[in-house]
């Protein structure tokens, strides 16, 4: 049996959480659709991925830049604190891809347990049938 949650029993912290989380989850969601190739392209899988991971990189690199600018009165200030903010993005970065990459490790089997099935259909026209 599922316990309903009151609204009054969530702290402001768990309801930030959820929000974080939606949100990186949304994000995924259009990654995910990035990669999925257009009907009728032969696309492989991982060269699609290479393609969309650069993108997110780039666009996460790019708002976080804009994030940063709006805490200055001008470019030299922004430029006086570049060590700084690149410092804590970076320290943030790194906390992030070693949680994953962790939990990626620890449940591998369960994450990957479609990718070969994927290869399967993605290779299929390469069979004789």
């Amino acid at each position: 049996m599922v316990q309903k949650i009151d609204a009054t029993d969530v702290t402001e912290e768990e309801a930030l959480n959820a929000a974080f989380f939606e949100r990186a989850d949304e994000f995924i969601k259009h990654a995910n659709e990035f990669c999925r190739p257009a009907k009728g392209q032969q696309v492989k899988p991982t060269e699609i991925r290479g393609q969309v991971s650069a993108s997110m990189l780039f666009a996460t690199a790019r708002f976080n830049t804009w994030v940063a600018a709006n805490n200055f009165k001008d470019g030299n200030e922004m430029r006086d604190a570049k060590e700084q903010v690149m410092s804590y993005i970076l320290q943030q970065f790194q906390m992030m891809l070693e949680d994953n990459y962790d939990e990626y490790c620890e449940q591998f089997e369960n994450y990957l347990r479609f990718r070969h099935n994927e290869e399967f259909h993605a290779n299929k026209h390469d069979h004789d049938h």
